[in-house]
């Protein structure tokens, strides 16, 4: 594993390193994780917000409606929940 640097502008480094100190953590890697666990769902609604859209784009071609769109963006939904088949579609 390479070590890597970034640069931050000073207005940043300030917020970045208070809250290293804040946390008590001595290294960056670590408060950078913890930012990273703490904005999970944030980091991930944009990926969301693209597949749902893909929905009404490219893949609504393949689709006859818009229930039929809606019942395909709600299996991807569950599958990424880990919910069954039968949980998605009522049966």
């Amino acid at each position: 594993v390479r070590d890597r640097r970034v640069r931050l502008s000073i207005k940043i480094a300030h917020k970045f390193f208070d809250l290293q100190h804040m946390l008590g953590c001595d290294k960056a890697s670590n408060t950078l994780d913890w930012l990273l666990n703490k904005l999970n769902t944030a980091i991930k609604e944009p990926m969301e917000m693209k597949q749902l859209h893909s929905c009404s784009g490219v893949l609504a071609k393949s689709f006859t409606s818009t229930s039929e769109c809606d019942v395909a963006s709600r299996t991807i939904e569950a599958a990424k929940n880990g919910d069954s088949h039968e949980q998605v579609h009522g049966r």
